[in-house]
Formats: structure tokens, C-alpha cells, sequence
């Protein structure tokens, strides 16, 4: 028994709950790891496809010759229809983008964005990509 007025020792070297807080920590490093490699391939993930549709569109609008320089031998893009050809192959995808037409090239840029998934607890809701690619029209000579 205590008496009043006396105090009680406090041992210094007291462990007890240290395991908690270490457990705490580690559950939570494991949890946002975890979120990094799930939300970290859902990132990898779309901006592949970003990249994908962009170089697909530009290759559709590439195909797109202007008919008069066609006859004549010459590679030259009708640049109404490529632009057409390029933005309708984004919309057919459900994606939207921007496209530079030159007079041997066509370039398209598509900005792509990604919900995450468990990251969202850290605070961070989505992520967004730009992915340009370009064509460059080349005329083929037969041997």
C-alpha cells in the first residue's frame, strides 16, 4: 500500500506498448507499399494506352493522301482529311486531343487520366498523362 505523500517509481526502462506503435508503423508502410505497386501499374497501364492511341491516331491520319499529289507520285497529306481521320479515331476510343499537321508530318497529342485506387487515402485522386506522337510520311520506292 501507498501512503499518501509518497510516490510511486516509475520505471524508466518500460516497454509496454512499444510493440503497438511499431505495429502501427509497419501496417502502414505495408498498406501505402501496396497502393504504390496497385496504383503504380494502374499509372504504367494508362499511360501505355495513352501513348497507344496516340500513335494509332496519327497513323490513321496519316493515310489520309491528298488524291491530286497521289496521282502525280507525291507523298502529301490532305490535312482536313488526316485532321478529320486523326480527331474522329480519338472519339471512336473515347478520347480527346490535338493534332499538328505539316506537310510530311502529322503529330497528335492525347491527355489521358487515371483514377487511383488506394493512394486516394494518401490524398492523391488521379493521375494524368500527355503522350505526343508523331508520323512522319515516307514514300516507299520499289525496286
Amino acid at each position: 500500500m501507498i501512503a499518501t505523500g509518497q510516490r510511486r517509481r516509475v520505471d524508466v526502462h518500460d516497454d509496454r506498448g512499444s510493440v503497438t506503435v511499431w505495429a502501427i508503423s509497419a501496417t502502414v508502410a505495408c498498406v501505402l507499399i501496396i497502393g504504390l505497386v496497385i496504383d503504380g501499374g494502374t499509372m504504367l497501364r494508362a499511360r501505355s494506352g495513352a501513348f497507344a492511341l496516340a500513335s494509332s491516331a496519327a497513323r490513321a491520319g496519316a493515310q489520309e493522301l491528298d488524291s491530286a499529289s497521289a496521282v502525280q507520285g507525291l507523298t502529301v497529306l490532305d490535312p482536313v482529311a488526316a485532321e478529320r481521320a486523326a480527331l474522329d479515331y480519338l472519339a471512336a476510343h473515347g478520347a480527346t486531343g490535338t493534332v499538328a499537321i505539316t506537310d510530311e508530318t502529322i503529330t497528335v497529342t492525347v491527355t489521358s487520366a487515371t483514377s487511383l485506387q488506394l493512394l486516394r487515402l494518401a490524398g492523391a485522386e488521379t493521375a494524368s498523362f500527355t503522350a505526343t506522337s508523331t508520323v512522319n510520311i515516307v514514300k516507299v520506292e520499289l525496286p
